[in-house]
């Protein structure tokens, strides 16, 4: 589909005017949750007209006023009539008197508007200071399309303006935006006002600002603005909680300079703000200048939070902070081109995290999180290309998802890989000045690349933008010497019909033959159907496709090379990255039909003694999938596959122990309690003893050494799973209760759902919907109930029975109700719920879910095939292995 064929399809605002710079004041009833809105907007009259049409959603106009600025007195003409469409989210205003083309104007509107607990446009975040009472904040999000919610606006991407912002607010909150303030002014009656600095030429969906009673900690770069002055960052949050910034202080202190380094352009503004927010739907957003999180994705107790919050801060600031330049500076045209911002933020978030934390192994936990993920997804017919048309702002909430991410994340990986890092990122910096404060695509990238590297990029690249899916490169040994090589489609069905089969991916073969043989094939590159390849003459016959797993493609091999690269993971042949993608692709074959869940079963035994914490995230995702999908299968088959589990752990748990060190480096923190984790789903009865001797100790009597905050998620789980009753129950209700940072609540909130009887099971699906919990953090809340075999179809049936509430709750946050929607049901393995699936929704408003309902409902298609082709193959499997009776 050509780029004008999508453009005539969009929904998008008529081009007779367009904003220069809007002067915005708002007044908000931090009481009453409303706001007094005011803003005068300079514009450009592009063809004659009587009527401005521009985006209004949830705002009541008061009055909207024209002046010419072309005449020389001042001559005001009231809109005579002001129409809403609120389908289309836009207001039009009609004047008594025609404007002529190529004069100027300003428009003058006053309006009201609501500060809403929907967590989008301007609206309003609750939480608890510490004498427990409740305070509030309000606060901004305003991506995808809801700056309209705050000030009537032509909110889309590419209609770029300046911004003079003002707040007039309590005397005594903090109050922020994306630029420094530059006058604040008392009022009286316990009002200030608060003017701050001109912005850039931006989006309105970056704009942003915030009241509240917040604290701050702060740190400057030595350098990195134009005029060679500091850049002063700091880290808000709700008074009190402050200092638990100074981890992502110390990451964003770092990121951002080195970001000035590898772009090779100065940050555009005086300063850089992060601010924890109590109610966020995202987990952050990068308003230039002002980027918002979700507590838990920056504050850090060092006491108190899992080791794996500081990975997860440490990516997301370098993410937000990547956006500065790629999504702010330069900004994607239109959504279809989202993966600009989001992809490129995704990997060079990672290539940050690399940087400053080599000990985190970054690009192997990419390999078996961002990387898997991505191919998970983009294995279903449901799912849609990195460059998905966006014609609706309905449908734009259902990009922000794994291709978008993660497949676009690869997608670059791959480039980088095959380009060179060197030569990839100098077309990067091409792009970035040649585009800065304006609008891109993606051919616009692609030529900035192929400038540098002087390869034609956008020749190889566009198929893996705009066409669905990737290949799974099926391997023959037509001779010890000689593959046939040969791509298609991959789909997780394993069905594929001709015209989903149509794409001749682009593939480097990334070919490995070993440390001992030098060749010239490791550059090979795949461009049609099948190729024949011939093999250099070598010491042994060993070889591997997509060496260290840089190519976006899975790859097929027979059996007896399957069974031989097992061999190779005993004597060590493989890299860690390698290992990974091999347990991933044996995994997903078996799942589509290519192979046999027993091959994987088989390949797996081979990692008995493996003892890295990234392969064992593979391996105990793609277990834990069987687990998921044989959840109903006869008793001794399920208790078969836990035995299996259970062999498999039974030498590391002892070995790797349940207590922390302050030496442990991140991936043996990381590995032990995963491994405690496996473990205690297998049924271990040691695992289970000590976890429940350690709960006992933390929860009466009160000894916190007992519980390194590393375990205690697992083992509220384990407790709960195996026996827990009212007192465990209770007692992890009460650690929610009185925890103070978010991802402690977190912890004790997923281990509730691990519950076994009804009537608790039923307890924590009535917890997750109060008040106590966090409209966004609900989700967590329904994982650990799918999990859970136990409470998987209470919980099912408990979102039909609480469908109203649950859908007036999240329907203006249509990328986390998808996501919610996912979450109960995906897991399900059988026919007759897709059946019950279809039939609920059939009469029910699903607009903006659509194509999270079509991917859930097709996965549950995909076990349920899987189930009924391989469970005899399992059982047997089982038998002759020792693990069934």
């Amino acid at each position: 589909m050509s780029k004008q064929v999508r453009q005539d399809k969009r929904q998008v605002l008529p081009t007779n005017v367009r904003p220069t710079h809007y002067i915005l004041t708002f007044t908000p009833d931090m009481v009453n949750f409303t706001f007094i809105g005011s803003e005068i907007v300079n514009i450009n009259i592009n063809e004659n007209t009587k009527s401005i049409t521009l985006h209004v959603n949830e705002i009541e106009i008061k009055s909207a006023k024209l002046i010419n600025l072309d005449l020389k007195t001042s001559q005001s003409f009231e809109a005579t009539n002001i129409d809403y469409d609120t389908q289309k989210e836009t207001a039009t205003l009609t004047f008594p008197q025609e404007f002529s083309s190529g004069t100027t104007a300003s428009l003058h509107i006053e309006y009201t508007g609501i500060l809403n607990d929907k967590m989008v446009g301007f609206y309003r975040s609750s939480y608890e200071d510490k004498s427990g009472n409740t305070k509030y904040m309000v606060t901004t999000q305003f991506a995808a399309t809801d700056a309209r919610r705050a000030f009537p606006s032509w909110d889309e991407p590419a209609i770029k303006a300046t911004f003079d912002i003002t707040l007039i607010v309590p005397s005594d909150m903090t109050t922020l935006s994306n630029m420094n303030v530059v006058s604040e002014t008392q009022l009286g009656d316990g009002k200030k006002e608060v003017k701050f600095n001109r912005t850039p030429l931006m989006s309105t969906y970056l704009v942003a600002f915030i009241v509240g009673d917040l604290g701050y900690i702060q740190a400057y770069t030595p350098g990195g603005r134009d005029d060679g002055e500091p850049i002063s960052i700091r880290v808000y949050a709700p008074k009190g909680n402050e200092q638990y910034g100074e981890f992502a202080l110390g990451v964003a202190t770092q990121v951002l300079e080195y970001f000035i380094e590898v772009f090779g352009i100065p940050y555009p503004l005086p300063k850089c703000d992060m601010v924890a927010i109590p109610d966020f739907g995202f987990g952050a957003m990068e308003n230039w200048g002002l980027i918002t999180y979700r507590t838990a994705k920056i504050l850090f107790d060092p006491k108190n939070s899992n080791i794996t919050i500081k990975k997860i801060i440490a990516y997301t600031v370098s993410h937000e902070l990547a956006h500065q330049w790629f999504g702010n500076l330069v900004t994607m045209e239109w959504w279809d081109h989202l993966w600009l911002n989001e992809g490129f933020a995704t990997w060079v978030g990672n290539f940050a995290v690399d940087k400053f934390f080599p000990d985190w192994d970054i690009w192997s936990q990419f390999v078996t999180e961002e990387f898997q993920s991505a191919l998970r997804l983009d294995s279903l017919s449901s799912s849609h290309p990195i460059e998905v048309p966006v014609n609706d702002s309905s449908e734009i909430s259902q990009v922000f998802d794994d291709i978008s991410y993660s497949k676009g994340a690869s997608v670059i990986r791959m480039l980088s890989s095959f380009l060179g890092e060197k030569v990839f990122l100098s077309g990067v910096r091409r792009y970035l000045k040649i585009h800065a404060f304006g609008n891109a695509s993606t051919d616009d990238l692609w030529q900035a690349l192929a400038t540098e590297s002087g390869n034609d990029v956008a020749q190889f690249m566009t198929g893996w933008t705009r066409m669905v899916g990737y290949p799974v490169l099926t391997v023959k040994e037509s001779t010890p010497e000689t593959l046939v090589i040969r791509q298609c489609r991959f789909l997780s069905s394993g069905v594929i019909n001709p015209d989903e089969d149509t794409t001749i991916w682009w593939v480097p073969l990334g070919v490995d033959l070993g440390p001992d043989t030098q060749c010239d094939i490791k550059s090979t590159v795949l461009t049609q159907k099948e190729i024949t390849l011939k093999l250099p003459p070598r010491k042994s016959d060993f070889y591997q496709l997509n060496a260290r797993e840089t190519g976006v493609f899975r790859v097929n091999y027979t059996p007896e090379r399957l069974y031989k690269l097992g061999q190779a993971v005993r004597l060590g042949l493989l890299d860690v990255n390698d290992r990974i993608g091999a347990i991933a692709d044996a995994g997903a074959l078996g799942t589509s039909g290519y192979g046999k869940t027993s091959d994987l079963l088989s390949f797996i035994k081979e990692f008995e003694e493996e003892d890295k914490y990234v392969v064992w995230r593979e391996i105990a995702s793609r277990l834990g999938n069987v687990l998921d999908v044989w959840f109903e299968q006869p008793t001794p088959i399920y208790q078969g596959l836990l035995a299996f589990n259970r062999g498999l752990t039974s030498r590391l748990v002892p070995k790797l122990g349940w207590e922390y060190s302050e030496s442990d480096d991140y991936l043996t923190t990381s590995l032990r309690t995963l491994i405690i984790n496996i473990a205690g789903r297998a049924n271990d009865p040691d695992t289970v003893k000590e976890a429940y001797h350690r709960f006992n100790l933390f929860t009466k009597q009160n000894d916190e050494s007992a519980l390194h905050p590393n375990i205690r998620a697992v083992v509220f789980k384990i407790v709960l799973s195996h026996g827990g009753g009212d007192e465990e129950f209770e007692a992890i209700l009460k650690v929610y209760r009185e925890s103070k940072t978010a991802d402690q609540k977190l912890d004790a909130l997923y281990g509730l759902g691990f519950a076994q009887r009804d009537d608790l099971i039923h307890r924590a699906l009535q917890f997750a919907i109060s008040d106590e919990v966090k409209n966004q953090d609900m989700i967590h809340a329904f994982a650990s109930l799918q999990s859970n075999p136990k409470s998987r179809r209470l919980l099912w049936n408990f979102v039909k029975d609480n469908w109203d509430l649950i859908h007036e709750r999240y329907i203006n946050f249509l990328s986390l109700f998808g996501n919610i929607i996912k979450q109960c049901i995906n897991k399900f393995s059988s026919e007759d719920d897709i059946v019950d699936i279809e039939k609920f929704f059939s009469n029910r408003d699903c607009k903006g879910i659509e194509r999270s309902l079509q991917q859930s409902v097709e996965k549950i298609r995909v076990n349920a095939v899987w189930l009924k082709r391989d469970s005899k193959d399992v059982e047997d499997w089982l038998k002759s292995n020792g693990f069934l009776q």
